[in-house]
């Protein structure tokens, strides 16, 4: 017969039992939304969607909402707030902070992959060659020109704006321009960059920007587009922002491997100008041999940058050089 003791701790038991079915499951914690603009037929298309697709967001907790416009546009997305952090024009970003725009750089990001490209036959041996010469350009609004024009000034004395004949085009009729002879040379966005390098029969290099910079400083240039973000979104909640330049880092990290990217070209690759077999090896390439993205954020990597804001100033480009210790934010020791 059951003692008054072990019928009482039965009993207990099947109420605690009872409880425990009634709790609902905990539920996992609520992604944060957040909404970037991102420029098309660029690589941004294939690291951010195909990251978001492949979770890398969600591991970070972000509910990421990606709108893909046209380079215009794009420009337009952080200034207006229509979001408050991105990858953006990094020497833009940079003018804007010291016209007074509490902006502030918080990771890495897309380096000048932009090289100046001429015909295969052209007869220029150095980027002096270009002084009097017929150069197209698809923004001079970009980050990307910017650093362009800051380093050809630096290491050749030529400026693009004053010492040739300058064109703003299109990107897609940019390369027509240059392969009918129309133009003696060009940079692109970067994903037409990228596949008019990859015609080695129609296009050769002639200016490198990051190996001209790694060379100096054993770091490419990041100011094409670093990860830029509003100040007063920062401090509204620092762990979000930090986890947004970490989960930024990790997509690039993502796209670095070949199956992610041709996983991402297959699902994105229209938008993102990347669809001929070619385009897809060179964009391998650079991502695997060429530092396309640049993820160190720490001291030294830092100070390789602020040193080509001095470039830029020097040449003109920016008027002056904010306090590294004040814009560049997360750096890690």
């Amino acid at each position: 017969m059951a003692t008054r003791r072990s019928l009482l701790l039965a009993s207990l038991g099947s109420l605690t039992a009872a409880a425990g079915a009634r709790l609902p499951a905990r539920a996992a914690p609520a992604l944060q939304k957040i909404k970037i603009v991102i420029p098309q037929q660029s690589v941004f298309v294939l690291n951010y969607f195909g990251a978001k697709d492949a979770g890398v967001f969600a591991k970070y907790g972000i509910d990421l909402d990606v709108d893909a416009r046209p380079f215009a546009g794009f420009l337009a997305g952080l200034p207006s707030k229509e979001c408050l952090a991105v990858t953006y024009s990094g020497i833009d970003a940079i003018e804007k902070i010291n016209e007074g725009i509490d902006w502030a750089i918080i990771g890495g990001g897309l380096t000048v992959v932009q090289n100046v490209l001429v015909p295969k036959n052209s007869p220029f041996k150095t980027p002096a060659d270009l002084r009097g010469k017929r150069f197209g350009t698809f923004s001079t609004g970009a980050g990307s020109f910017k650093c362009v024009r800051a380093a050809l000034i630096d290491g050749y004395k030529v400026d693009v704006i004053k010492d040739t004949k300058l064109q703003q085009v299109a990107g897609p009729a940019l390369t027509k321009l240059v392969e009918d002879g129309q133009l003696d040379a060009m940079m692109n966005i970067s994903s037409l960059n990228l596949a008019a390098e990859a015609q080695t029969d129609k296009f050769r290099v002639l200016f490198s920007p990051n190996d001209y910079w790694k060379q100096k400083t054993g770091y490419p240039i990041v100011w094409a587009a670093p990860l830029v973000a509003w100040r007063s979104w920062i401090n509204e909640d620092k762990t979000r922002a930090e986890n947004f330049a970490k989960a930024t880092a990790a997509s690039f990290q993502w796209l670095e491997k070949p199956e992610n990217l041709e996983t991402a070209v297959k699902n994105h690759g229209a938008l993102a100008g990347v669809t001929k077999p070619e385009d897809v090896a060179e964009y391998k390439d650079w991502l695997q041999h060429k530092d396309m993205f640049m993820t160190d954020w720490s001291r030294k990597a830092v100070d390789a940058q602020w040193k080509f804001l001095e470039v830029c100033q020097r040449g003109g480009v920016i008027t002056k050089v904010p306090p590294e210790n004040k814009y560049a934010v997360f750096v890690e020791s």
